[in-house]
């Protein structure tokens, strides 16, 4: 049957492998380095992979191939962890719940103790010209705000001069 399926330029791929984690019926993968399409009746057509490749090595083209079978890729799927890293990534980069046996009493002790619960922590780059970078900041030393703040919140902490 001829329809439209993604082709991935060899010469282009880098290998970064964030197509395959983009493409939810797991149809590409790394292999030897470079992103592959595993087989034809796992690729839908969306193209949810395109956007993901930084290189531009995957494109649309329309051919001959075998029909989009659902099962075939939900079978593929199934078992498979959501959300991971492609395959070459940095091992540190896994997500991953940390369980902590954390006091529910909230107090100073003068032991601090972590209270990260997950793996990677999000980082948010904050513009340069948002308007509440404008004000003065509070005071901010450790141990001068309520911990309970900082768990309710999100922190926006800074490092900058102004020339």
């Amino acid at each position: 049957m001829i329809r439209k399926i993604i082709r991935i330029d060899g010469e282009k791929c880098d290998g970064c492998g964030l197509c395959a984690a983009a493409c939810h019926e797991g149809a590409l993968a790394l292999i030897d380095g470079k992103a592959k399409l595993l087989r034809e009746d796992y690729c839908d057509g969306l193209g949810t992979c395109l956007p993901a490749c930084p290189a531009g090595a995957i494109a649309f083209e329309e051919r001959d191939a075998k029909a989009y079978d659902v099962e075939a890729a939900r079978m593929n799927m199934k078992g498979k962890p959501g959300e991971t890293p492609p395959p070459g990534g940095c091992p540190g980069s896994n997500a991953q719940r940390i369980k902590r046996n954390i006091p529910p009493a909230i107090g100073h002790t003068g032991i601090v103790q972590s209270r990260l619960t997950h793996w990677p922590v999000q980082i948010k780059l904050v513009p340069v010209k948002a308007p509440y970078l404008n004000e003065p900041p509070p005071p901010f030393r450790a141990g001068s705000r309520p911990l309970e703040l900082y768990l309710s919140e999100p922190v926006c902490s800074n490092c900058f001069s102004r020339l």
